[in-house]
């Protein structure tokens, strides 16, 4: 017995570098053929769940979250509740939340995060996990678009424990999560003198080097915001690229090659942008099988075609390669954002009914549902755009000033109030110009 427990952590100690390495079918092959069998025989139901939880985390990445939810649901949590085992149910629950928020199911990740998951850490007494927790809620307040929230988490619930326990790793994780928010606010200077001055030189002090390679990304991702193409290139080529290679790590590798393409992309260089999605990026995620990522990549290949007026192309890959995907795996925000992008292209052909009609009936009703503030606000824009293009000037106009100005004021960023504000002062003239006819 304990020579096939002893065999069954090695082989799971194995599947966890096949898995850092991005090679999952081989992760997945030992954790499903040979460890989980092992526990089974040896009737080990803690080490069930725990096997049964690995394998969802590759389903996870794979983007095949059905099937990690229905694991975690049905295999995984039962086991955890039986054994009364409180701390394997929260964190549990926390990987349940994942899939939720990855889904853009903001509200009910909320809810597991803050009504399944926190008040049981806090129960146990483990400050790292608590501030593990906040440090999760505060990401959902991020993509909501409530930046302050966000950041007061992160400054008064989060570092400050981290700061107490002495974990400087931690301390230089939530500090870059801060300058993510200072990035997103505009205020690239703050952002890039977190990383630099902050972040950086603990990974360097630590000695390591993903994380270091990380932090070289994410200043890359400030650079780009800030238009300074050249040095964020530099970074990605000579300080990003190579570590990931050195590592072996495929899926960090094709992250990396897209985040190139992106610079490529966003500096005008679109054959180039396309060279790289359709010979380094996309072949990674096809051999990591990880369809979400390869549909994302689809997706950034249509707005190449889009932005080249190339717009059939463009809606072939959006309707056949993109919108297919996200909802065989059920991720309700990817079909809503894919959908406004299939919009986009009928505003562009002059086609404004079919237009509208997607953003009022496929886009508008799940951010609504998502309670996504920053997109609520983008996707009534658009649609106050389009019955602007129509000649519906007073309608757009009461849009504006119903609900896209009360978005962007919940938002509290400054630039974005100033211009939806100018955009009422100028529907505003029209109307009278109209009126005046």
């Amino acid at each position: 017995m304990d020579d096939q427990r002893r065999r069954a952590i090695t082989r799971g100690r194995i599947a966890d570098i096949f898995q850092i390495r991005g090679q999952l079918d081989e992760a997945l092959d030992i954790l499903a053929e040979e460890v989980l069998p092992i526990y089974e025989k040896l009737g080990d139901v803690h080490s069930i769940a725990v096997a049964r939880g690995r394998i969802t985390d590759i389903f996870q990445i794979r983007g095949q979250l059905d099937e990690a939810l229905h694991i975690l649901t049905e295999e995984v949590l039962p086991i955890y509740e039986k054994l009364g085992d409180v701390r394997s149910l929260a964190i549990a629950q926390s990987r349940i939340a994942d899939i939720l928020q990855t889904r853009g199911q903001l509200d009910e990740a909320l809810h597991v995060r803050t009504e399944k998951q926190l008040p049981t850490f806090k129960q146990l007494g483990d400050m790292r996990l608590i501030a593990t927790t906040q440090g999760q809620i505060s990401d959902i307040f991020q993509i909501r678009g409530q930046l302050d929230e966000a950041l007061r988490i992160l400054t008064e619930e989060v570092l400050p424990v981290y700061e107490k326990l002495g974990d400087v790793r931690s301390i230089a994780v939530a500090r870059g999560r801060i300058a993510d928010i200072f990035q997103i606010r505009g205020q690239f200077d703050e952002a890039l003198h977190i990383l630099t001055e902050e972040v950086l030189p603990i990974y360097e002090k630590l000695g390591d080097v993903r994380l270091i390679a990380a932090a070289q990304g994410q200043i890359a991702d400030v650079l780009v915001a800030h238009r300074q193409f050249r040095k964020a290139m530099h970074i990605r080529l000579e300080e990003e690229l190579p570590v990931y290679e050195k590592l072996g790590d495929l899926r960090a590798l094709a992250i990396a090659y897209g985040r190139i393409a992106d610079i490529c992309q966003t500096a005008g260089q679109l054959d180039e942008a396309l060279r790289i999605r359709t010979n380094e990026e996309i072949p990674v995620h096809e051999k990591l099988g990880d369809v979400r990522s390869l549909a994302i990549a689809q997706s950034r290949i249509a707005d190449i075609l889009q932005t080249r007026g190339q717009l059939d192309e463009a809606l072939h890959v959006r309707t056949e390669k993109q919108l297919p995907v996200f909802k065989e795996l059920g991720d309700v925000r990817l079909i809503a954002t894919t959908q406004g992008q299939i919009s986009d292209i009928f505003r562009i052909r002059g086609q404004l009914d079919e237009a509208l009609r997607i953003l009022t009936e496929e886009v508008l009703p799940v951010y609504e549902k998502l309670g996504n503030v920053h997109l609520l606000a983008h996707t009534r824009g658009q649609i106050a755009d389009i019955l602007e293009a129509r000649g519906q000037v007073e309608e757009a106009l009461r849009i504006y000033e119903r609900d896209v100005l009360q978005d962007i004021e919940a938002l509290g960023d400054p630039a974005q109030i100033e211009r939806v504000r100018k955009r009422i002062a100028s529907l505003r003239e029209l109307s009278k110009g109209s009126l005046g006819r």
